[in-house]
């Protein structure tokens, strides 16, 4: 399967690159959502109240992994393709989306 890599190689440099800090804040933001919905359960808090944060929590992990995902391919998959091994690197990424988004 071929793919058109163009338009990341000409973005790429154009958007930020994540810093490890960034993903570890928002990282440490996501455990503390985590903590809280234990707490919740610890004091036995109403059920529809720790589905919302459970709800909460799922989506501020799929926008984590949005956040990998997309400065992966802006930057990794983008520079693959310039070395020669984009489609290794392209399925690659598809493995592991499917396993994400399972």
């Amino acid at each position: 399967m071929a793919y058109n890599i163009h338009i990341y190689l000409n973005t790429a440099m154009s958007h930020h690159h994540f810093k490890e800090e960034d993903r570890i804040k928002r990282l440490n933001r996501i455990i503390g959502q985590l903590a809280g919905i234990k707490r919740m359960i610890e004091t036995e808090r109403e059920c529809p109240d720790i589905l919302i944060q459970i709800a909460s929590a799922r989506a501020a992990l799929a926008k984590f992994g949005m956040m990998i995902t997309e400065d992966h391919i802006e930057h990794c998959v983008a520079e693959s393709f310039t070395k020669g091994s984009g489609e290794q690197s392209m399925a690659s990424l598809s493995a592991a989306l499917k396993q994400m988004l399972k």
